[in-house]
């Protein structure tokens, strides 16, 4: 692709944005002063970027999506808060990322890889890891952690400072309300159906560690004991294993509890 960065006659971008080479900005699109835009990253039509935004390079935006937007929360004074996000990442219409609170990081972050479909929203202070996919109109609210290869299904709320580990699958039209283990799937109102076997083989796993995913969830949910007692159990049989101790750590690091 050419370097040259491409404007469409009727897109706004204000003096101080900054545009990577091969950068394309669409019909009626609007850039504000304070974004930075990473090469060969499109903006298709009707795409608002403002605020102190970062986008890395590859990502693509639909229109009427709207970056960097203003926190939805009525604590926010104007102070100065940021959104960074990675590389390669689709952005499908009308899907939204807030800008950080001063009262907790000023930040919004977006890894790499990840695929927001319609009315997808992050909102603000969230982290979101790599190779996630947010289907059609689902949310996540304030201060929510998303890891990696996440799938949160469409018409899904994750509540405020949830945290999702990898390798979740959350089914559609679902609410969590409490941390998510990795390897889990999740269903309606916050119903742990079970460890996401399905995915788990298809990002490769071992026989084995899929195994061990479905012991994770024995003893944790279906072991009629407290959870700290099903960890300790699982590290005493398993936590020499590093896939073990990501399920271990995360579990051990709620400051909310646990999805039970």
């Amino acid at each position: 692709m050419s370097a040259e960065v491409k404007i469409h006659p009727t897109a706004l971008v204000e003096a101080g944005a900054e545009l990577g080479a091969g950068v394309e900005i669409g019909p009626f699109c609007r850039v504000g002063a304070g974004v930075r835009v990473g090469d060969r990253t499109r903006l298709l039509s009707h795409a608002i970027l403002e605020g102190d935004t970062t986008l890395g390079v590859d990502n693509l935006v639909y229109p009427f999506s709207v970056l960097g937007g203003p926190p939805q929360d009525l604590s926010y004074k104007g102070e100065p808060t940021r959104v960074v996000i990675g590389d390669r990442n689709t952005f499908r219409e009308s899907s939204t990322v807030s800008r950080g609170t001063a009262k907790d990081r000023a930040l919004t972050t977006i890894g790499s890889d990840n695929y927001l479909m319609t009315g997808a929203h992050v909102a603000h202070d969230c982290i979101v890891g790599n190779r996630n996919t947010l289907v059609n109109q689902s949310a996540l609210a304030g201060h929510v952690e998303i890891g990696n290869f996440v799938v949160v299904g469409g018409l899904t709320a994750v509540i405020q400072r949830c945290r999702v580990g990898d390798h979740v699958f959350i089914g559609a039209t679902s609410v969590v309300r409490r941390d998510v283990p990795p390897f889990l799937s999740v269903k309606d109102f916050s119903e742990v159906a079970g460890p996401n076997l399905v995915g788990l083989k298809r990002a490769g796993y071992t026989e084995e560690e899929v195994r061990m995913a479905r012991e994770f969830f024995k003893i944790l949910y279906l072991g009629h004991q407290t959870t700290e007692k099903a960890i300790d159990e699982i590290e005493k049989l398993y936590g020499t294993s590093p896939f073990a101790r990501r399920f271990i750590d995360f579990v051990k690091g709620t400051k909310i509890g646990i999805q039970r």
